[in-house]
This record gives C-alpha cells, structure tokens and sequence, in this order.
C-alpha cells in the first residue's frame, strides 16, 4: 500500500461514497486506475466493506473512550471478540507487548464502572487506563436546527448499512420512492451529520504498520495541547494520522502513525523523546477489529 493508497483509505474513512472521478482528479489518474485500486484493497482484506451508520449528531449525547492496559491472555485473538462482545464496544486493538487499545461509546457514563469491571476480567488486564475523549466543541445551532429522522431517512440508511456506495437507483428501488426523493434526503442526511459513512479499514493487512505512541506532558508545565498536535503535525507531516486527548489525563497525549520501515518509527521517537516530554512510549499495533 502506497501513499495514494493510504490517502485514499483516509478519504473512504471520511466519506465512502466519494466518487472515483474526484480521486482521479486529485492524483492525475484515470478512474479505472483508482477503482483497480481499491479493488486491490478489497481482495487484499484492507478494506472490508463499505458502510453507512447513524451520524454524530444522533449521538452527541454519547461519550467517548478509550481504555488501555497490558494483557495476561496467551490467545489474543480469541480476547479480541470476548472483549469486542460487549454491546458498549467498537473497536479492540492487540499491539506490542501484548497492549490492548480498546474504544467504547456510552450513552450513560454510570455504566463506566461495569465495563472497566468487564474489560479487566474478560482480557485479563489488572491495570487499565481509561481516558475520556475531548474534543475541540463546535456547534452550529442552523445545521442542527432539525436532525429529526422520517421513517424514510431511517429506510435509505438501512440500505446503506453493508453498501454505502449503492448507486441512487438501487436505493430508490429498494426504499419505492425517487431517485429525485432519496438524492435530497441522502444530502440532508449527510449535510447534518446524521449518517455516518465509511469503511472497515485494517491496515494490518499491509507491510506498512501503525503506531500509537504515549506522550506524557510533564504535569508541572502548562501546555497547549491544540498547539502541541499543530507542531507535531508540521514537523512530521503525512506520517502523522490523527491525535487523541483525554479530558480527564490532561497529562497524556496519544499519537498515532503510519509507518513505512521501522527506521522511521526509531526517528520518531528520537526526535520526540529529544523534547521536553515526561516520557515517550512507543506501540506498535498488530491486530485490530471492528465491532459495529
């Protein structure tokens, strides 16, 4: 998997049902060529379908985790779907030194302290660290004036479900009504972020590799964290995916990147513990599953 490759897993991530055209107009290819791409990406497990969800904006009265801890398990695999059985639980990642990263969303924090409970005895992990996801908040009061769903909004979402890139007929056709009707409530849709739409990605599947590294602040700085990510970013460009902070370890950073060799995983932690960070842990991930 190359750079186009991986760029255009990020772009499906966002929104799966992208058009080819508009992948081939960014990289000065033909369409064939990206479809032979993705294609690829298929067969290869990479992807592994493409999917539509509720949106954020149903759920912005959920909260999000991520838990992580050292696992006992001699048999991560089959830890990975006990631990994914929970109803609360997305997603379950094994990485080096037999560390699971695991994601949770809750509709009710008082449920936090059962699944801590569960996690611990299911994955056999003593001490696990749970951080509360934090995110910049931006509310805009005209797109959210009506997310109410119809019983039609509800029925092109379904089929959406295993096939976000169903073309506009196949969907009028399952659901009855136009291709003109469900074109504006698919735009609607989207546009107020009530439909999710997106891939199963597992890079895991590639000779390229992921990596999350732990960044402890020293807690005896003030430190802006906006900031921080901003300079990471520039000075590690495209390696760098995304960042995570934690409204209740507001000490602790995590960054995840993309890799090609190891070499590159070794001058970033140079560079990062050559800085004035309390510590730098870097984790490799080896295997990950989604649990929709």
């Amino acid at each position: 998997m190359d750079d186009i490759d991986f760029t255009i897993s990020l772009l499906l991530m966002a929104n799966s049902r992208t058009p080819y055209s508009k992948f081939a107009e960014m990289f000065n290819m033909s369409v064939n060529s990206i479809h032979k791409r993705v294609k690829s990406m298929v067969e290869l497990r990479v992807i592994k379908n493409f999917n539509a969800r509720l949106g954020p904006n149903i759920f912005s009265n959920f909260t999000s985790i991520l838990m992580f801890g050292v696992s006992k398990t001699k048999d991560p695999k089959s830890t990975i779907d006990k631990i994914g059985a929970h109803d609360n639980i997305y997603n379950v990642t094994q990485a080096s030194s037999n560390l699971f990263y695991i994601h949770a969303s809750l509709e009710n924090i008082n449920v936090l302290e059962s699944l801590v409970s569960f996690i611990r005895q299911v994955g056999q992990i003593d001490e696990l660290t749970v951080g509360i996801h934090s995110y910049p908040v931006v509310v805009n009061t005209e797109i959210l004036e009506d997310i109410s769903l119809s019983k039609l909004d509800y029925l092109i979402i379904h089929s959406l479900k295993n096939n976000s890139r169903k073309l506009i007929s196949e969907i009028s056709d399952e659901v009855k009504v136009s291709t003109k009707t469900v074109t504006r409530h698919l735009n609607r849709l989207i546009e107020k972020g009530l439909i999710t739409l997106s891939i199963n990605w597992y890079p895991d599947k590639t000779a390229e590799f992921l990596s999350f590294v732990q960044i402890d602040l020293t807690p005896s700085t003030s430190v802006d964290k906006i900031s921080l990510v901003n300079d990471i970013r520039k000075e590690f460009g495209s390696k760098m995916i995304f960042s995570w902070t934690f409204g209740n370890l507001p000490n602790m950073l995590i960054v995840c990147f993309w890799i090609h060799i190891m070499k590159e995983l070794q001058e970033i932690e140079t560079k990062l513990m050559s800085k004035s960070f309390e510590s730098v842990k870097v984790t490799v991930l080896l295997e990950g599953k989604n649990f929709p």
